[in-house]
């Protein structure tokens, strides 16, 4: 059976490092994101396929269950290694999810470019956390690490302020509705490629009515 499971980007307005030591941060659910698609598969094995926003696919592998389970790390690939990682400690808080299959076929889709910085890995582990029915924020801490807003992004559709306490996400929606909204812009400037242009794109979020 396909199970199709969503997560939103993430834009951090104010707060960057001091979260992590507890200030509050104002963050921005952007209407990019991520799609994670799961369907069944064979072989005790996941066939993973990863595709930017141009469609291009910029991942691909097959892992064994016996890898995830044993967190088989190689030379091939960091991309391989990262991944393996995540559903290792996936694994660790939910072994069912290898133990009652046969196999998946995985595809993960983005609506921005991962070039963009808008949560590739956050919207991911908080995509994988629901399909495994796990918390995403532990599934951070134990995989990457970090504050975890942009996890409390991905699960939110409004403007957000959130801070740790005694390590702990406490999440707030807020609203932000300025009259200058029609004019706030998200600039890419691509600075480590020259040759290109600036990619000009307009940041909404989601609210609810």
């Amino acid at each position: 059976m396909k199970k199709e499971f969503y997560s939103n980007g993430k834009l951090l307005i104010t707060g960057e490092y001091l979260v992590l030591d507890g200030a509050k941060a104002f963050a921005l659910p952007t209407k990019f994101g991520q799609n994670l698609i799961v369907e069944e598969g064979s072989n005790q094995e996941i066939k993973w396929k990863s595709y930017d926003a141009d469609g291009s696919i910029w991942f691909e592998d097959i892992f064994s269950f016996v890898a995830i389970s044993n967190k088989t790390i190689t030379e091939k690939s960091s991309v391989r290694n990262t991944l393996t990682a995540i559903l290792h400690e996936g694994y660790l808080l939910n072994p069912d999810f290898i133990h009652q299959s046969k196999g998946y076929s995985i595809s993960t889709k983005l609506s921005f470019s991962r070039n963009w910085g808008l949560g590739t890995s956050s919207t991911l582990i908080n995509a994988i956390a629901q399909w495994l029915q796990i918390d995403a924020f532990v599934l951070l801490k134990n995989s990457f690490g970090g504050s975890g807003y942009d996890i409390a992004c991905a699960q939110n559709d409004n403007p957000i302020l959130y801070h740790l306490e005694n390590e702990k996400p406490i999440v707030e929606k807020v609203t932000f509705a300025p009259k200058y909204t029609e004019n706030l812009y998200f600039v890419y400037l691509d600075k480590s490629k020259i040759a290109k242009q600036p990619l000009l794109l307009t940041i909404r979020t989601r609210t609810k009515t």
